[in-house]
């Protein structure tokens, strides 16, 4: 009987979790192809996850390129003259993109490291929060490779400038007010960005590179950038705190 097998059925007396751990079947850790089948079990291979190499310093870096593109968006009149739950409401489903941006932007840079996910048996016997301690491999590819392409593309400041009011005024935003004048905004920062470049290739790289920054996991992006290194200050605190800063 394999460790999964063992885990849904036998003995009620022996059916929690941190007996099946400690009592599991040696032949699951052999059998690659029988964990594959199991996802769920414990003897599963783990998710390979990644973290910053320095993340302090990428912390106090993303903050600072955070606070900047807050303070620019804080200075659009448009964007001052909605009503605070919208503007709330676009700032909570921007932030991500536009820290991305605003980070290859003043070109900063990051590292990443493997990170082991802690096993079921260390998260039971040290009551540790459900979070993972990295970001997913293939998250972390996605931003990179953005990264790269942007950098690639060689965008001015004003390309920049438009990307970032493109990225902002999202009316597809749930619960928007003044969600009509949001789809405007929207338009005429992607119209004066065309104007910008005057070149249909180019407007074609610059809108391709919208579509991805908005495909990025904000969760991801959170992670990797604003996770606190001590403390209990949520990625979602920290990024209000950043907006609401005078």
């Amino acid at each position: 009987m394999s460790c999964c097998e063992s885990q849904c059925g036998g003995d009620t007396g022996q059916s929690s979790i941190l007996f099946n751990i400690l009592n599991r079947d040696p032949q699951c850790r052999e059998d690659p192809s029988a964990a594959a089948a199991h996802p769920h079990c414990s003897c599963a291979p783990k998710r390979k996850l990644v973290t910053v190499r320095s993340p302090q310093v990428v912390l106090k870096a993303a903050s600072e390129v955070l606070l900047k593109t807050f303070r620019f968006v804080k200075n659009i009149p448009c964007f001052r003259g909605l009503p605070a739950p919208d503007q709330l409401r676009l700032v909570r489903n921007s932030w991500a993109p536009l820290l991305v941006l605003g980070m290859v932007q003043d070109r900063v840079d990051f590292d990443t490291v493997e990170s082991r996910e802690p096993s079921l048996l260390h998260r039971i016997l040290t009551h540790s929060r459900d979070d993972e301690p990295g970001v997913a491999v293939g998250d972390v590819d996605g931003i990179k490779l953005f990264v790269v392409k942007c950098r690639g593309l060689k965008i001015s400041v004003k390309e920049y400038a438009f990307l970032k009011g493109a990225i902002l005024f999202n009316s597809e935003v749930m619960d928007l007010e003044c969600r009509d004048y949001i789809r405007a905004l929207h338009r005429e920062a992607e119209r004066a960005l065309f104007e910008h470049v005057k070149t249909v290739h180019r407007y074609g790289c610059l809108r391709a590179l919208l579509s991805t920054v908005r495909s990025l996991n904000p969760e991801a992006v959170g992670k990797l950038f604003l996770r606190p290194t001590s403390g209990t200050t949520t990625v979602d605190e920290h990024v209000l705190a950043a907006f609401y800063e005078r």
